[in-house]
């Protein structure tokens, strides 16, 4: 199994034109020393819509150059860079060496910044490869929305209202405070654009309603100048401060939001157990968030082209640029189609599902119209690494399955083996030892003797039916391959062939047999509950003492069939109850002493459960011996059926 390496080149992003470079920079260097990178990106949740898009073109081409992706919340871009590093144990980081833009000119540059907080890494500042001036100033453009001049007007309007309410009962410099105070509720609502409209609104409407001389931006007294461009610097600030704080609720309650989402995906591809149940996990999740169509292809062994596994809706099928684009990121391992520059799609992304260099399928999302934040992207990333984690999980729990399976089956031969030779070898010796004698003694031998050693053979012989019957039970409930064909039949015919194929070993025992003539039928599978009932019986038969009792007895208890059978053996110690009937367990002094090979009880609860029926190894309630009780379940008839109906 191939090891994932460790994290030893990082890049820090700004969102600039400089990413480019540092992009290919770190291409270069991570495929001349062959260790794994990563780009990563502070978010102060406030960029705009521009720089979003510049971000997710530069982490599609991460992607393709084989890099990873990351985007951090934060304010701090150095600090957070530098612990990002120092977590992941980052040899080298590269960032760029442009000073800030425009009015945020006498900010040290990051690299400066990052030399100051140190770090156990190399720090590596690229150049960008065309000079640029120094500082250029260009003012920053707020972000508007259809809602913020109406926030800002309707804020305006009632600040104003209260105003003239008021302007006989306070000053005008506390009146200024209430045009402040839908400055703030802008913010709140809307955002920095909507604050700063209503600041320059509430400057205007105090000037021209409030200020001698009235309805005219004209101002005659200082006292009254001061006023108002206390109150535009005020509005400023405060607008800026709270658009921003409304910035930072924003990014966290979106980060709750994809820290919840993440959190149930998670949970929910832990409970799937197989693959089907993490694939259909997996696209259920991207669809209800993405509200696209998606889809999970995989190649079978033995194909050559890739299939949809599964698919969201279910009658979904991918064109045929789609697919070849599919073929290509499962050949090459990289994203292709919408949003990357690899065969592009105009619908459908194809991103490949890989873990530890080993492919496991490839997810198409039809995004089409649909683009994809850094935020969203990053998430995206984060779903679909934990979905190839959940579907190389469930690929080593059935391989690891199969692994314990094929050794039991193993363990299980060897035990065969095991007991075979020794259980075989004594019948085995009987019968040759018999035989022989009868060919080499004939003449001298009586009749009498000639048919004891006919006898001993027979019985031997069927001692060793036995014995083979068991295994080939034990090896067909071992496999599952035991059938069950039912039939209706009577308890009396089952416990009559069952006898007369132990005639031998039951000789010399008094036999007990006690249960009322109307026993309703059983539907069971004759030769199975025959076999069974011949397992329990013979084991009773070699502990009874001679001359000793052995019981039967049946009866019926809540929907059952309930028989038992008893002997005068030397009994079963409580402890040992239930262990006997695990295979190849003989116990020491019980019913199950050092005779047999432990398969007889274990065959009994296999074929009586296999009919729904349960098998318990009880104490003899007439006081020595043991009782093993048999519940087999009854079924209705066809005219008690018919009669119910």
């Amino acid at each position: 199994m191939t090891t994932r390496l460790p994290l030893r080149l990082m890049v820090g992003l700004s969102g600039g034109g400089e990413d480019a470079a540092l992009v290919r920079a770190a291409h270069r260097l991570a495929s001349r020393d062959g260790v794994r990178w990563c780009a990563v990106y502070v978010d102060k949740g406030r960029e705009e819509p521009r720089r979003r898009l510049a971000l997710e073109r530069d982490f599609a081409q991460i992607q393709r150059l084989g890099g990873e992706t990351r985007v951090l919340p934060g304010q701090q871009r150095a600090r957070e860079l530098a612990d990002y590093a120092r977590s992941q144990g980052v040899a080298t980081l590269l960032v760029g060496g442009a000073r800030p833009s425009g009015w945020r000119f006498w900010r040290r540059p990051l690299a400066e910044q990052l030399a100051r907080l140190g770090g156990p890494y190399d720090l590596v500042v690229v150049a960008e490869a065309r000079p640029r001036p120094r500082f250029r100033p260009r003012p920053r453009r707020l972000s508007w929305h259809r809602r913020d001049p109406l926030v800002a007007a309707a804020a305006t309007l009632v600040a104003l209202v209260a105003a003239l309410g008021l302007e006989s009962w306070l000053e005008l410099a506390n009146l200024s405070l209430l045009f402040l105070g839908a400055v703030l509720v802008s913010a709140a609502m809307a955002g920095t654009a909507a604050a700063m409209l209503s600041a320059v609104l509430g400057f205007v409407t105090f000037n021209v309603l409030f200020t001698e001389p009235k309805l005219s931006l004209a101002m005659v007294e200082q006292e009254q100048l001061l006023t108002v461009v206390f109150f535009l610097l005020a509005a400023v600030s405060v607008g800026q401060l709270a658009g921003r704080g409304r910035r930072r609720l924003v990014a966290l309650r979106e980060s709750r939001d994809q820290t919840y989402r993440l959190l149930q995906y998670v949970q929910a591809l832990s409970v799937a157990m197989d693959t089907q149940g993490v694939r259909r996990v997996g696209l259920q999740s991207l669809e209800q968030w993405l509200r696209v169509p998606v889809a999970f292809l995989e190649r079978q062994a033995g194909e050559s082209g890739l299939r949809i596994a599964e698919a969201l809706p279910g009658a979904l099928r991918l064109p045929e640029t789609a697919l070849n684009a599919a073929a290509w990121s499962w050949q090459r391992g990289k994203s292709s189609g919408h949003g990357t520059e690899t065969l592009s799609d105009p619908t459908w992304r194809l991103i490949p599902l890989l873990e530890q260099e080993r492919r496991l399928g490839v997810v198409a999302i039809a995004l089409g119209e649909r683009g994809l934040s850094p935020e969203e992207t990053a998430l995206l990333n984060t779903m679909l690494s934990q979905f190839a984690m959940a579907l190389e999980r469930t690929r080593l729990v059935a391989e690891l399955g199969a692994t314990r399976l094929s050794e039991e089956h193993e363990r299980l031969r060897s035990a065969l083996l095991a007991s075979v030779s020794h259980d075989l070898r004594t019948p085995l010796a009987s019968i040759i030892g018999s035989a022989s004698t009868l060919r080499e003694l004939e003449a001298q031998l009586s009749t009498e003797d000639r048919h004891e050693l006919l006898d001993g053979i027979l019985s031997e012989s069927e001692r060793l039916n036995r014995y083979i019957q068991n295994l080939l039970d034990m090896t067909r409930l071992g496999h599952g391959t035991l059938k069950i064909e039912r039939d209706w039949v009577t308890l009396d015919d089952l416990v009559a062939a069952a006898l007369k194929r132990l005639a031998n070993p039951l000789e010399g025992l008094e036999l007990v047999r006690d249960w009322p003539d109307d026993l309703p039928l059983l539907f069971v599978h004759p030769a199975l509950i025959e076999q069974a009932l011949v397992n329990v019986l013979d084991n009773a038969a070699r502990f009874s003492p001679p001359g000793g009792r052995l019981g039967i007895t049946a009866g019926v208890d809540d929907d059952a069939l309930v028989l038992r059978v008893t002997d005068q053996g030397p009994g079963i110690p409580p402890g040992e109850r239930e262990r006997v009937f695990d295979m190849f367990f003989t116990g020491g002094d019980g019913d199950r002493g050092r005779h047999g090979s432990g398969l007889g009880l274990a065959i009994c609860r296999g074929m009586v459960g296999a009919h729904g029926g349960r098998i318990a190894a009880l104490a003899n309630p007439e006081g020595e011996g043991t009782c093993i009780e048999i519940r087999l379940p009854l079924e209705p008839t066809d005219e008690e059926a018919a009669d119910g109906d």
